[in-house]
């Protein structure tokens, strides 16, 4: 079932390669057919000329022929014969006009104007006048010619084309007879010319021998043309496309991963080499996907362990990777997560242009999503030329996180026994409030009181009596004083709580109401607690720092118990 594809790929593949054998014996065949059609123009031209030429020659003959009888009718003084002759001529058959006319381009023998001067010269009748003669005879239509004139002067054989009757076209051969010295006892004067042999023929049979040299030329063009293409197909099939072909359906099988399926090298040329070339190409192929495959492998198992969700987009921000953690924590499926989109991923596109673009810092943000806090880090990816190639998010469930934290710093504020603010916390709260109060020129007091007798509790009660007696006085404090004041446990029975904005004046009846309320207390079997308080604040303690205020407290604190326990006392200027 595997192959299929295959055999599909390698069809697909010989098909172009048999068109690119197709497109070259295309080529190939224009540019032989351009070749053979030049030199077919030129067989055809040279044979042309030649029929032309030969009917030329042979029309040549005829009027020399012409021309030599006429010279024997005259030499032997029968110059009766030729206008016998010059009939007769126009009743030659295979030709539409046959005649001998004078160099003016007059018919010849048709008058006696020639034979009486001849005559004259040789002072006898020696040539008989013509009985029937005709008057004011005219010249050929061609006389005014150009090549009639350059026959009449001698110059050789002219021809000129006429367009016949019936529209065939009509050869006009002028031939001029030239005269000899046999001519000049008769005729004086000196001319090179005696006249011109004026014979006119169709051109059907040329025309027609003519086309047939273009018809056998066009046949033979036909014949070499295809031989040249079959044995050109041929040897290119032998020699470059069956390679090429192989090379091809070998890349194809590779392609769709036959590793295997290699090409056979049968030669040293351009060809062998590619065909090597391409085995060594296809072992490193191999080799390199077997490690891509080991290590997509390796991210696969890592992706699909991870418990942090993982998007990923290509370069053009669509997502092409989500792992099964990020179904879990965003609470959508994959298609989902591919149509809302990357910028949609935690439903907030403000969130991730800022995570890509470089903020926070840190580059995560925390946030709530659906009850859960998630903490979120996005980055854009770049290649090592700087373009982008994509984009990641990698997104955690941080609540188990969350809680733990908040729980280590309750933990790190808190006294674990009353719930109140340990030293440590309560040193840097007092601190930030003393800072605060100066900056703002309000009043800040502070309270330090303990549980009086607290050692008898655990001696004669035990611990977890006295443990109950602190968690009841913290509870107390918290429930007499106001929300924003800072309370805490400042070691063993003692508790200090830090009152802003409140003076002097108002600080004591605080205090007491606090005794008061703890005082009320009864613990396990009625058993009743007190506390001795030391008020000190601001408006009245001449305090630089927070550890002087509160020392100022611990005075007054000391004073109470030394009163008699049970009671407030607020610090003043000087505390004896």
């Amino acid at each position: 079932m595997q192959t299929a594809p295959a055999e599909s790929g390698d069809r697909s593949e010989l098909g172009l390669i048999r068109r690119l054998r197709f497109r070259l014996l295309f080529g190939l065949s224009l540019t032989v057919l351009a070749g053979l059609v030049a030199t077919s123009i030129f067989y055809v031209r040279q044979a042309e000329e030649a029929i032309l030429a030969e009917n030329e020659r042979s029309l040549h003959k005829v009027t020399d022929a012409v021309a030599s009888s006429l010279e024997s009718i005259m030499e032997g003084g029968h110059a009766e014969v030729a206008a016998e002759f010059n009939r007769r001529l126009a009743r030659v058959g295979g030709a539409t006009r046959f005649l001998i006319v004078r160099t003016d381009g007059r018919p010849a023998f048709r008058d006696n104007e020639t034979i009486d001067a001849v005559n004259r010269v040789l002072g006898t009748t020696a040539f008989t006048p013509h009985g029937e003669v005709e008057t004011e005879l005219q010249p050929i239509p061609e006389a005014s010619s150009p090549a009639f004139q350059e026959a009449a002067r001698g110059t050789e054989a002219r021809q000129l084309h006429r367009t016949g009757p019936g529209g065939e076209d009509l050869l006009v051969f002028m031939d001029p007879i030239f005269s000899r010295e046999v001519c000049h006892r008769c005729h004086v004067g000196g001319e090179a010319v005696r006249g011109v042999v004026i014979m006119e023929t169709s051109q059907v049979q040329v025309e027609k021998d003519m086309l047939g040299a273009r018809f056998r030329a066009l046949i033979g063009l036909m014949m070499a043309l295809g031989v040249t293409m079959l044995a050109t197909g041929y040897a290119l099939g032998k020699t470059l496309f069956g390679p090429i072909e192989g090379v091809t359906s070998a890349m194809r099988r590779v392609s769709l991963g036959d590793w295997d399926h290699g090409v056979p090298v049968e030669s040293d040329d351009e060809i062998g080499q590619m065909a090597s070339n391409f085995n060594v190409m296809r072992e490193r192929l191999k080799a390199n996907y077997l490690n891509l495959l080991a290590e997509q492998d390796k991210l696969t198992t890592i992706l699909l362990a991870a418990r942090e969700a993982v998007v990923v987009t290509d370069r053009d921000g669509a997502v092409v990777l989500v792992n099964p953690a990020a179904e879990e924590i965003l609470g959508k499926s994959v298609a989902q997560i591919h149509q809302d989109g990357f910028e949609h991923i935690v439903d907030d596109p403000e969130i991730m242009h800022c995570l890509l673009s470089g903020e926070p810092e840190s580059g995560v943000l925390e946030l709530d999503y659906h009850g859960r806090r998630l903490a979120v880090s996005a980055a854009t990816i770049c290649d090592g030329d700087g373009a982008v190639i994509g984009s990641a998010a990698l997104i955690r469930d941080v609540d188990d996180e969350h809680r733990m934290r908040a729980r280590l710093s309750h933990m790190a504020r808190t006294d674990e026994l009353t719930g109140l603010y340990n030293r440590r916390h309560l040193d840097a709260r007092f601190a930030e409030e003393f800072d605060r109060m100066r900056s703002s020129g309000q009043a800040l007091a502070v309270m330090m009181f303990d549980v009086d007798h607290f050692k008898r509790f655990n001696d004669t009660h035990g611990h977890e009596v006295g443990d109950q007696v602190l968690r009841q006085v913290g509870r107390v404090t918290r429930e007499t004083l106001r929300i924003y004041d800072v309370l805490g446990r400042y070691g063993g029975e003692e508790f200090v709580a830090v009152l802003p904005g409140l003076h002097s004046g108002d600080a004591g009846p605080v205090a007491d109401r606090l005794r008061q309320d703890v005082a009320r207390l009864r613990i396990g079997d009625g058993l009743q607690v007190t506390i001795s308080i030391g008020v000190a604040c601001t408006e009245t303690v001449d305090a630089e720092t927070p550890d002087a205020l509160l020392a100022a407290a611990d005075k007054a604190l000391y004073v109470a118990k030394r009163n008699g326990r049970n009671q407030v006392q607020v610090a003043a200027k000087t505390i004896t």
